[in-house]
Order: structure tokens, then C-alpha cells, then sequence
């Protein structure tokens, strides 16, 4: 609950100003009471099967973030920094996802998927309420004077707080180090990896911001996605409203006349605000604080059952469905978003499955020398040859001119060896004859082939002295 008074439907204003911030701008504390009903429990499934899930990724492998050797691990697929293209069909595809799923079933990311309610509901606020108790005796004690009590009882609750953000942040670690160096940074001096460890405390300082202090107020006050979902749904998107046709007048369970029909079956208990982590009343209609987590549809269901009233008077439809209008889920808007989705994962999958797992890539060195002429009037270029081997098996790649006898590629070694999910350098000296040489260029085209049948080429401007 709030603890001061929370706006109500008669009052004009209540749509100009946040619920938790008063008329002088300060903040209004959210003490927020908790009702475990049907969508509790399946919102808390789906939540700790994500935090389990995100924190179990970077220790199985499945996932991981390499900037060092600019390679990205997705569940045993590897891209590198010149798949570009994927990484703009993977943001351009969730980009057009939010944006079909919006309009289709409204802010369900928000209630039962982001990050910010998943630890902060199921995480950060259980904890609180073990050590200090329900919403009315979290206000009582943050109302109150200091005393050694409420220090002890701050200092665990920060305490736990900060023991489970040092797991969060030390597993956000392993997505970008790998598993091994993490348990091997644990067991070491911090200044010995001075700039994982101050990452991981800058991590710890971010959470401890957000879920001690801040809270809900990166719902209502920072994130853009609240701000531009009205531009993104429409009046047949899913939501979690409150049927006014129902309700209205509301009135007190006390003293109300028995058979009126008149009396809507709204008791005005409170209740859907008090459990409502941002503060909202549902009452007023949608908002844009509203993160659709159900929490009011458990706390109202929970009250009809106990007036033997139908469930249902705040409960997931549309506005539309709410006002007894026919729904339609086929839109305009959602047929565009749905097959730009479709294009989007159709051709991310198609070069995918083309995609080819070995690249090479010959470049000329800056400080290098264009040229260099031999002693027996041979010419020789000085190149770098890259080399991407992006299978799971190690290749080996010969390098040739095909039909240039009189050019010459030399390496290191030919075929040269590179292991799986590796990139190497090496160095490319081709040697040619002056009498080849046109203007003082020459262009030719230099294939890699492996032995598992894999073909590439590339053309290579050759350089050489004018006369």
C-alpha cells in the first residue's frame, strides 16, 4: 500500500501525476502486501525458471560473450564479429517480436518476463518481507526512529541482498570470461584481476540501486517501453482491466442493501491497490504504470470468492471485451507485425543453414612494403592471410593461383592447420615475375580450399614496379 492516500476515480488529476511521487515531487514509499493466488503461482514458475535459467547458462556453456577473441557462443553455435548480419536480424527481430506481441497480448514481457519484476518480485521482495515482515509493518519500521532492532534488521536484509547480487553479478561475469576464469578469479586476490572485479562491484553497486532504493520507479519514471506501448497497441490488445460494468457504483461490503441491482459488485476494499507494486489503482483504467503482473486480479478474485461473487471482475481481456464489444486478434497491425516476424526469422534461418562455417581473408599490411624486388629479378608482395575455421572440427587449408604457374603463394606452412572455432593470421608472400606486371599492378585470385571439399576465393591486386 501507499503510505499516504492514493488517488481515486472521482479525482480529475489522477492521470497528470505518478502515485508515487505527492505534489512537492517526493517520493511515496510502495509497501506493497502480497496475495497468493492462481497467477501468483504461475508467475513464480515462469520466474525462477528464468533466473535458474539465466544464471545456469554461462556455467554450462551454452552462452558466452567473448570480446577478447570477438566471438559470440549460442548453444553451441559460434559467431565471430564478421556475422554482422545475424546480429542486426537477431535486434531487428526482437525489435518487430515486442512489437507484434504488444499489440497482441499487451505488456506481458513487462508482468511476467523482465528482468526488473522477475528479481525484484521473486528475488529481492521475499527477502524483505522475511526479515521485516508485511507491507503494514515494513511502513511501521521504516517510520520509525533507529534503534538497534532496525539496524539489525536493515543490515541482513542488505546483507542477503548483497550476497545474492554478488551470485547474479558473478554469473553475468561468466557469460563474458567463461566459467574456468571466474572460479579462478574467486579464488584470487582482487587486485591480481583488477578489472573483473571492479566490474563485478560497479554490478553489485547497479542492483543494490535498483532493488534496495529505486524499485519501481525504473518502471514508472525510465523505461521507454511503458512510454511507447500505447503507439504499439490498440483497443483489442490484452490487458489487465477492471469491468466498471460490473463494479460500478462500488460501495461497501458494510451496510450495502441486499438485492440492489443497482450495487455493483466492487466491495471498495483497497485491496488491488495494496498488492499493486507501482501503486496504480486498476480502477482508474489502463496506465501506463501498469505492468500487467496480476497481482490485483488474485487479491479482487480472492475477495469475490469470499462474498460469493464470481472471479473475474479484474481479469485479463481487452478494452474492447471490457466495455461488451466483439474482440478481434486478426488487426491490421498485427498482420504487418506478424510477417515482417516471419521474414525476419525466416531469412535469419535460411542463412543460417547456408551458412558457411570456414572464411579467409587476404589483406596487405600498412607498414608493410608494397614490393620488394629479389635478386634474381622475382618480385614478392608481403600479405596477411586470416583465416576462420567457425565448425567444431579442426581443418586444414591449401592456398593456391589457380592457373598461374609462374605465381607462387608461400606460407608458413601449406596446407596450413587451424583448430576449431579459431582465427588465425599468418603470413602470405606471393612471388611472381616482373614480366606478368601491367601499368604495375596486377590482379589475380587466390583460392582456399580444405580438405572436406570447402572452396573460397578472393581477388588480390598484386604490386610491382612501373617499368
Amino acid at each position: 500500500m501507499l503510505n499516504k492516500k492514493t488517488p481515486v476515480m472521482n479525482e480529475p488529476t489522477y492521470r497528470d501525476t505518478l502515485y508515487t511521487v505527492d505534489k512537492r515531487g517526493n517520493r511515496r514509499w510502495v509497501y506493497c502486501d502480497i496475495i497468493k493466488g492462481k497467477f501468483y503461482y504461475w508467475r513464480a514458475i515462469v520466474a525462477y525458471g528464468l533466473v535458474v535459467f539465466y544464471l545456469a547458462l554461462p556455467w554450462l556453456g551454452l552462452v558466452r560473450l567473448d570480446f577478447g577473441e570477438r566471438k559470440f557462443v549460442f548453444f553451441g553455435g559460434v559467431f565471430w564479429s564478421d556475422d554482422t548480419i545475424f546480429l542486426a536480424l537477431i535486434f531487428g527481430g526482437l525489435a518487430i517480436a515486442l512489437f507484434f506481441f504488444t499489440a497482441l497480448i499487451g505488456r506481458v514481457w513487462c508482468g511476467w518476463a523482465c528482468p526488473e519484476t522477475v528479481f525484484l518480485e521473486f528475488v529481492y521482495r521475499p527477502i524483505e518481507r522475511l526479515i521485516e515482515g508485511n507491507a503494514a509493518k515494513r511502513r511501521k519500521l521504516d517510520l520509525q526512529p533507529w534503534s538497534l532492532q532496525k539496524i539489525a534488521k536493515k543490515l541482513l536484509k542488505h546483507g542477503l541482498f548483497a550476497f545474492v547480487t554478488w551470485i547474479i553479478a558473478t554469473s553475468t561475469l561468466a557469460y563474458f570470461t567463461g566459467p574456468e576464469r571466474v572460479l579462478e578469479m574467486i579464488t584470487d586476490w582482487p587486485w591480481k584481476n583488477p578489472i573483473p572485479f571492479m566490474w563485478n562491484i560497479a554490478i553489485l553497486g547497479v542492483f543494490a540501486f535498483q532493488f534496495g532504493w529505486f524499485r519501481e520507479q525504473f518502471c514508472t519514471v525510465l523505461c521507454p517501453y511503458a512510454r511507447f506501448q500505447s503507439v504499439l497497441m490498440d483497443s483489442h490488445s490484452l490487458v489487465v482491466g477492471y469491468d466498471s460494468r460490473r463494479g460500478e457504483p462500488r460501495g461497501k461490503l458494510r451496510g450495502r442493501k441486499k438485492k440492489d441491482p443497482a450495487q455493483g459488485d466492487c466491495v471498495d476494499c483497497g485491496l488491488c491497490v495494496r498488492v499493486c507494486p507501482t501503486g496504480i489503482d486498476i480502477r482508474n483504467g489502463i496506465q501506463l504504470e501498469c505492468i500487467s503482473c496480476c497481482t490485483c486480479i488474485d487479491a479482487c478474485d480472492s475477495i469475490m470468492d469470499s462474498i460469493g461473487k464470481p472471479r473475474g471482475l479484474i481479469r485479463y481481456s481487452t478494452e474492447e471485451g471490457l466495455s461488451g464489444n466483439k474482440v478481434k486478434i486478426l488487426r491490421p497491425r498485427v498482420a504487418v507485425y506478424g510477417v515482417l516476424l516471419f521474414l525476419f526469422v525466416g531469412i535469419f534461418g535460411y542463412l543460417l543453414v547456408h551458412r558457411e562455417l570456414s572464411e579467409f581473408q587476404v589483406l596487405r599490411g600498412a607498414l608493410d612494403k608494397p614490393f620488394e624486388v629479389l635478386p634474381d629479378g622475382a618480385i614478392t608482395n608481403h600479405l596477411h592471410i586470416r583465416i576462420s575455421n567457425k565448425s567444431d572440427a579442426p581443418h586444414k587449408y591449401t592456398f593456391y593461383v589457380p592457373g598461374e604457374s609462374s605465381i607462387q603463394a608461400i606460407l608458413p606452412l601449406n596446407p596450413f592447420p587451424v583448430s576449431p572455432g579459431k582465427v588465425e593470421t599468418a603470413p602470405l608472400f606471393i612471388s611472381f615475375p616482373r614480366k606478368i606486371l601491367s601499368g604495375g599492378t596486377k590482379k589475380i585470385t587466390i583460392e582456399m580450399r580444405s580438405e572436406d571439399g570447402f572452396r573460397a576465393s578472393q581477388e588480390v591486386t598484386l604490386l610491382g614496379p612501373e617499368r
